[in-house]
């Protein structure tokens, strides 16, 4: 009883990727490091096809690998940003 419990919660809890949300994400980061929106936009799109790429590649990733993975190929192109996604959910 209580193991079905469980899996019927983390099923609930589970959510699907959406390459929208992570351009979303990294665009509101971006401004709130006052990084031109203009120049973020292209490097942003990049990465988050990259990331999505990724995601389809695995069954299931938890929220902590797409931030990895986010922190890792944004880290190519803006250090800054890198540093917000690798430290997401510290308190810093």
């Amino acid at each position: 009883m209580f193991r079905k419990a469980k899996a019927q919660r983390e099923k609930a809890k589970a959510e699907t990727f959406s390459k929208e949300l992570v351009v979303k994400d990294l665009l509101r980061q971006a401004r709130a490091l006052n990084i031109p929106a203009a120049s973020a936009e292209s490097y942003i799109n990049a990465v988050a096809e990259k990331v999505d790429a990724w995601v389809k590649a695995r069954g299931r990733v938890t929220e902590s690998d797409i931030n990895a993975i986010v922190a890792k190929e944004i880290k190519k192109y803006n250090e800054d940003l890198s540093f917000i996604y690798e430290n997401r959910g510290k308190i810093i």
